[in-house]
Formats: C-alpha cells, structure tokens, sequence
C-alpha cells in the first residue's frame, strides 16, 4: 500500500512539470509557424478559418516531437524538487533504490510511447495527407505568388511561365517566357526583357504589362509560310477567367510521411517485385541480343535466331531493346547500355527502399526516446542536487541537440545508403541508453552529488595559482 501511495506521488510531480515543457515547447513550435506562414496567408487572402485548419493540421507533424522532448525536462523538474527537498535522500534511508524510484515513470513513458507509434502510425500520415493536399490548393489561389523564379510554372491553365527575376512587392519582372498553348496548333510564344505583373481579383485576371519583346507564333501549323515574329515595345497580355477561390482537391499519391508503415510495407515489396522483373528482363534480353549477333556473324547457326524479344516490366523506366538484327560490335553496345540503363533503374529502387525504410523505423524510434529521456533525466537529476538543477538542464538540452542530430544524420546517410535505414534510426536510442545506464549505475552506487566545481576550469586554475 506504502509502495502505491509513493508511486502515486512520484507520478503526480511529473504531471504538472511535464505539461509546463510541453506548453512552452509548443509555444516556441507555434512561434516559428506563425513566423513562417503569416505573409503567405496574408498574401494569398485566406479565410480565416482555413488558416485555422492548415494551424490544426500543422499541430499533427509537431506533436510527433513535442511530445518526447517535454519528457526530459519533466523528469529532471520532478526529480530535482524531490532531490531538493531531501524526499530522495528519504526514500533512500527507507531502502527504497533508484531503481524502484523510476518505475511508475518508465510505466508512464512505456504507455506514452505506445499512444505516440499509435499516432505516428495511424493518425499523422492521415493529417500529413489532409495538409499537404491543403497546401497545393492554397498555392493555386494566387499566381502572382505561386509563380517564382527560375521554376516554370503551369499554375494558370493553358500557360506556361518562366521569369528570371521577380519582386512580389512591386511586382516587377525581369526576362519573362509565356507560353500559350493552343488545341491543334503551335504555341504561341511571348519573350521580354521586363515588366510588371499583377492580379485583379475583382474579374479573376492576371495581367502582364511587358517592355521589350517579340511575339512568335504560326496560326496554321500545316503551313510554315504564316509563321511571323512580332516586335513590341510596351505589350499587354490579360489572361481571363483565373478563377483563384480556394478549390478543394484530394491527391491518391502519397508521400513517404503520408504514409502508415504498413503502407510503405507493401510499396517495398512492390519495388521489390519490379526490381525483379528488371532483372530478369536484362538478363534474357542480353542473352538474346547476344544469340541474335552470333547467328548474323555464323550463317550456319539461323536456328538461334530469337523469334521476338520481351518487353520491358510497366512503370520501369528501362527503354526496350531494338529487335533488329545487328552485329557483333553493335549488339554489344546495345547491351552494355541495357545493363547500364538497367542498373541505374535497379540503385533507384534501391534509394527509395531505404528511404521508405528509414520512415517505418523512424514511427518506432523516436517514441521509444520517451524512455530513454526518463532514465536519463532522474539520475542527472539526482546526482546535481540542490546546485545543480540549472546544469541539469543544460545537459539536457545537450542530450537533445545530440539525439536530433543524430537522428538526423542518420536519415541522410541511410538516405545515400552509406548505413541500414534501422541502424541509422536506432542509433540515437542505443547510445543514449548506454550512457543512461552507466548514469544510473554509477547514481546507485554513489551517494554524493556531482561536484560541479569540478567543471569550473578557471577558478581550479586560481587555486593552483
């Protein structure tokens, strides 16, 4: 009953420290949406309850983190007021050990973690999906913005747009390219050197005010001779009927963050199943192509001659081979550019196996760190004692800039394929546990707190002085 009543009050001093870290970290994560997104929104006119909604779906990929990161400083809050007020010291005279101090907070984090992979499973790929659909209809409502520099872009339809240089303030533009594509003919092509664009939202119409251009087109593209070329010094171009009211679309492909692991499971094997076949495919059409150029070079041997090579496995990206009879020196060439084209394919799927790899590891990883957190926090917690919270604390944020970079670099390295996608999720989590049970080891061990004065380089060297 004594063990229960302690647990109990251990648990209720991680409540309230651990919902304080979580309100001030989601108030940094809220801070820098705010910051990033506000112009868009305002620049774009958005309602303010579809800015409401892309806020709330926004909150989906944030919790993912902002959840394991307020455990720490929960964990050496609690733990530190309980230090400080000589109740660990107490427990201890009691013959209660560090190690039965931590585990209503390791049941507590467990249980948390198996909420969080339910989440990261389950509900974020869902509400990634929902925004990312989101954003692609907020991009369409303005051109003026959704158009940038250097990209070419198709936003408005029957129209292509290139500019080289652009000023969302004023407007103006620098070396623009419009393409106008026409049913049944050539396109009509406007170049110039300048200019300045804008919107009217009152009749939906984008409007370009050019300096310094030519027009290229051909009304009839059976007959070369009604070609002709338009030199302009000022020219207005109003494109009609831009309707930019916020359309709602929703994708069938989904990105790797969209989907759940089971999903990104079966698209392994899929890839897997392609692979395959590419494999087999340059195998017996290297084969035949080899048979074909003996039977040309022996005439004798015309009984070897293939009567049709295969096709290519659908969404392989491998060109098929030529069926026409070729030499010896031609047919190697072709050859050796099907394995080349086929090995290249092969490495692709290769890339997006262990990207899709690092994204399932990563749904587990990061939530087991609620654990990790735990047992790092209570015996650094414990062992700095009265003086120490604030360095405590410190070291945390220490342990998270090394968890997340870590984490990381371990998604970009397993990205590149230079580490296993579970190796490159899980190693954060396997050092940081190292570390967690030698702190823990050595706080059970020792009775005295840390001295930090050990780490005050600057007045040891006075002393010596």
């Amino acid at each position: 009953m004594k063990i229960k009543i302690l647990d109990r009050y251990i648990l209720k001093n991680h409540i309230g420290p651990y919902l304080f870290g979580l309100s001030i970290i989601t108030f940094v994560f809220i801070m820098d949406f705010i910051f990033k997104y506000l112009d868009l929104f305002i620049g774009k006119g958005v309602r303010f309850l579809v800015v409401l909604e892309f806020f709330m779906l926004s909150l989906g990929h944030m919790f993912a983190l902002i959840i394991p990161m307020a455990v720490m400083p929960a964990t050496l809050m609690a733990f530190g007021q309980l230090a400080a007020e000589n109740e660990i010291t107490a427990m201890k005279a009691n013959g209660i050990s560090l190690y039965r101090m931590i585990v209503p907070v390791i049941v507590a984090s467990a249980c948390l973690s198996a909420g969080l992979v339910y989440y990261n499973n389950i509900l974020l790929p869902e509400s990634n999906h929902r925004l990312m659909n989101l954003m692609i209809d907020i991009g369409k409502m303005k051109p003026t913005l959704e158009i940038k520099e250097n990209i070419v872009s198709d936003v408005v339809k029957g129209y292509t747009i290139l500019i080289r240089e652009k000023n969302d303030k004023t407007g103006e533009i620098k070396d623009i390219q419009i393409r106008e594509k026409r049913r049944g003919g050539i396109p009509t092509f406007t170049i110039a050197s300048g200019g300045r664009m804008s919107f009217n939202e009152e009749n939906n119409t984008l409007r370009f005010e050019l300096e310094e251009g030519e027009i290229h087109e051909m009304p009839d593209p059976n007959d070369i001779t009604t070609y002709r070329r338009t030199s302009f010094k000022h020219f207005v171009l109003n494109i009609q009927d831009t309707d930019r009211s916020l359309k709602r679309s929703d994708r069938a492909y989904r990105g790797d963050r969209e989907m759940s692991a089971g999903m990104m499971n079966d698209k392994i094997e899929k890839i897997l199943g392609i692979s395959g076949s590419v494999r087999k495919y340059m195998h017996n059409s290297a084969a035949k192509q080899y048979i074909s150029a003996i039977s040309l070079a022996e005439p004798g041997a015309e009984s070897l001659m293939p009567q049709r090579l295969e096709s290519p496995p659908v969404d392989s990206g491998v060109k098929p081979i030529t069926e026409k009879r070729l030499g010896p020196r031609d047919a190697a060439t072709q050859i050796m550019q099907l394995l080349e084209d086929g090995a290249k394919n092969i490495d692709s799927h290769r890339d997006q196996i262990s990207k899709y790899g690092v994204e399932i590891h990563k749904k587990f990883s990061i939530p087991f760190s609620c654990i990790i957190f735990v047992l790092l926090g209570a015996p650094l917690a414990i062992r700095s004692g009265k003086k120490g919270m604030t360095m405590s604390i410190g070291f945390s944020i220490l342990f998270f800039l090394v968890y997340y970079i870590f984490l990381i670099s371990g998604e970009k390295l397993a990205d590149r394929r230079f580490i296993v996608p579970w190796l490159s999720m899980w190693l954060p989590n396997i050092i940081l546990s190292v570390t967690a049970g030698l702190l823990i080891h050595s706080t059970v061990r020792e009775a005295r707190t840390i001295n930090w004065e050990r780490f005050n380089f600057l007045k040891r060297l006075r002393r010596r002085r």
